[in-house]
């Protein structure tokens, strides 16, 4: 079985739609997905890259794809109630090391409690309120949260997505093949079939002329 790192942010919807895309792509193609919270605002620094909401334009023209895509696909959305929020809180409550067994239930209720249910993402209170109704150990897992430990485990997802080249959210890794964006998850498919498009011969001689060219144009 083929395993899939899927590094995420409650902030982005477009990690929202990966989660959603992949409840019925990762059993199709037998992959195991290793869910790997990660704080966006680190990886952009990190690459020196400014995030959406500091451009206005592309603020809105995101928003108007976002809609335009939720509608294509079916799938429900709305934005949480405040964008962007802390998501610090959601993120290690998240982890593996913090949820365990409950992982997977954990993201899927933040994930439809902030892009389908509007609640605030950032405040604590709210978060724990879903984990209850979700009938998940809301005070054990917040408390788990605090430790040394979770704010560990989330510095060492962001290290690992860096050094494996994540530049934003979401992100996925196969076999150390890096794929970004949740429209790359058709590209993740062709890849796990065998039948990835990539011509990597003439990728690397794109690559070789690629400094040269921008070097003339300077």
């Amino acid at each position: 079985m083929k395993e899939l790192n899927f590094y995420f942010d409650f902030l982005s919807p477009f990690s929202y739609f990966a989660w959603m895309k992949l409840q019925t792509l990762a059993p199709e193609l037998g992959l195991k997905v290793n869910y790997k919270p990660v704080a966006l605002g680190p990886l952009l620094n990190h690459w020196q890259i400014k995030g959406p909401g500091e451009v206005t334009p592309k603020r809105e023209f995101l928003l108007k794809q976002c809609l335009r895509y939720a509608a294509k696909s079916d799938f429900p959305f709305t934005t949480p109630k405040t964008h962007p929020f802390n998501s610090l809180y959601a993120l290690r409550l998240a982890l593996q090391g913090v949820a365990g067994e409950h992982q997977a239930r954990v993201i899927e209720t933040f994930w439809k409690a902030g892009w389908q249910k509007r609640i605030d993402m950032g405040e604590p209170d709210e978060l724990l309120a879903e984990l209850r109704i979700s009938d998940l150990p809301a005070d054990e897992l917040y408390e788990k949260s605090f430790s040394k430990e979770a704010k560990v485990e989330l510095k060492q997802n962001i290290q690992e997505a860096i050094t494996k080249g994540a530049f934003g959210v979401p992100s996925f890794v196969i076999d150390d093949e890096l794929f970004w964006g949740n429209d790359s998850l058709d590209d993740v498919k062709d890849y796990v079939l065998g039948q990835d498009k990539l011509d990597r011969e003439k990728l690397e001689s794109l690559l070789a002329s690629t400094p040269r060219a921008a070097a003339q144009s300077l």
